[in-house]
């Protein structure tokens, strides 16, 4: 009998290896507040920390499927992260995504379900991560 809610060690392993993940840069960000910071608006400035690196296999979505399919993202590009569920706070809470060279929305800031983070068996998550 397989257990589907436990970790596997030997997908674990393959999405580690080099060949088959993709380096995946997750920016967290402080809240500073400036000299012109008003009490009554409560505008804060968000500042980037050092980016957190993970390992993750990276999928680009096509735009057919992204008008076609029920991901209700828009056509300008999207991709699909399959990782350790480990990592799933940390896809909630960041500021910036950025795979490669691109930049892709991020979880707090999203609207309409531009992300996407559901749970699969085996400890698994996978993220749907559109460009800005």
């Amino acid at each position: 009998m397989i257990n589907l809610n436990g970790k596997n060690t030997l997908i674990l392993d393959l999405l580690s290896h080099s060949y088959y993940s993709t380096k995946i840069e997750i920016y967290m960000s402080t809240k500073t507040i400036g000299d012109d910071y008003d009490p009554y608006e409560k505008k804060y400035t968000e500042v980037n920390l050092n980016p957190h690196f993970i390992k993750g296999y990276v999928r680009e979505i096509k735009s057919e499927a992204l008008v076609w399919k029920s991901y209700g993202l828009s056509e300008i590009g999207a991709k699909e992260i399959l990782c350790n569920e480990k990592y799933g706070e940390w896809f909630r809470n960041c500021s910036k995504i950025k795979i490669g060279t691109d930049s892709y929305a991020v979880y707090k800031e999203a609207q309409g379900n531009r992300v996407l983070i559901e749970q699969r068996p085996y400890g698994m998550i996978k993220v749907i991560v559109r460009k800005v």
